[in-house]
């Protein structure tokens, strides 16, 4: 049952264009706080029996909800003849008129607007009014048979263990009127946001030992690494005095073994395929000049050979 709002029920800008203000906030209250208790909206949907109460609640919904992640918006928001055929688990419905039914008289369109919830249903109206039609008595006995007065649980988020019939385990508390309702959804959201607020910089917000801690071992672990690299490096290049002693050892063994080298172009000459053969390479061309030419004057066959041809 929704009273008026500042001494307003219903109102008519414009001819047929009915509105009611205090119902709207009401609905549009309800929405945010079944939102922040994690229903989602788009199961949700938002019906009334004239176009210009549509407009006023979408108009509440763009200025409360907005783009609010904590939100979001309803599935719809329209008249109940535009949804007929269509369902979502959760209606809110809001009938508007506080001072005559209007078309609401017809039977037809109240069974439309009553049956297209499949979870919940929840009505906003001046119930004195509509309770004293004669075409609406059925129905409206049956709904005045339940408390006037919107009951919620704000400890008791979505989803709920509790079975359909079951007592609930948690303090329930009695809405009275539209202000009341607005002022409890916005303490509700105040209260979430700082508690957000907090968790949030409980988790980005570490103690300054906890701080200095990881630098130093970001840095430890950065001079490891850099160290790594090095190593390969150092490994490959080799150092003066290892090539000097690589190039002495390659010297003895060229003069120790001077048969060797003369043995070389024949073979490779008679066995070898001169198209695979690898270019000489510098150690081996240094060794083609005087030097070489000195080690085989001094193999004892060349000395030989000198002393028959002085004979």
């Amino acid at each position: 049952n929704v009273e008026d709002f500042q001494g307003v029920g219903e109102s008519e800008p414009n001819p047929y264009f009915y509105q009611n203000l205090g119902e709207a906030e009401y609905v549009v209250a309800l929405f945010m706080y079944m939102c922040l208790l994690g229903y989602p909206a788009d199961k949700i949907s938002i019906l009334t029996t004239y176009n210009g109460q549509k407009h006023l609640i979408r108009d509440i919904i763009n200025r409360r909800c907005g783009s609010n992640p904590l939100i979001g918006r309803p599935n719809k928001v329209t008249t109940v003849d535009r949804f007929q055929g269509q369902q979502n688990d959760y209606i809110l419905l809001s009938l508007v008129r506080t001072r005559a039914v209007g078309h609401l008289r017809d039977v037809r369109r109240l069974v439309v607007a009553m049956s297209r919830a499949r979870l919940g249903l929840y009505i906003f109206a001046r119930v004195s009014l509509f309770q004293n039609c004669f075409e609406l008595t059925p129905a409206f006995s049956q709904l005045t048979a339940r408390p006037l007065h919107l009951h919620i649980i704000p400890t008791e988020p979505f989803p709920t263990s509790r079975k359909n019939g079951e007592r609930p385990s948690h303090e329930v508390q009695i809405i009275k009127n539209m202000p009341q309702m607005a002022n409890f959804v916005y303490n509700m959201y105040m209260h979430l946001i700082q508690t957000t607020h907090h968790y949030h910089q409980t988790l980005l917000q570490l103690p300054p030992a906890m701080v200095e801690e990881g630098e130093e071992i970001q840095s430890q672990e950065t001079e490891l690494e850099t160290e790594e690299e090095a190593m390969p490096v150092q490994a490959d290049v080799p150092s003066l005095t290892d090539a000097g002693s690589s190039q002495e050892a390659s010297a003895s063994q060229t003069e120790t073994t001077p048969s060797q080298t003369e043995t070389t172009p024949d073979q490779t000459g008679a066995g070898s395929n001169p198209e695979t053969l690898s270019p000489p390479s510098e150690s081996t061309a240094t060794m083609v000049g005087p030097e070489a030419a000195a080690a085989e004057a001094d193999t004892p066959q060349d000395t030989t050979s000198a002393a028959e041809e002085t004979k």
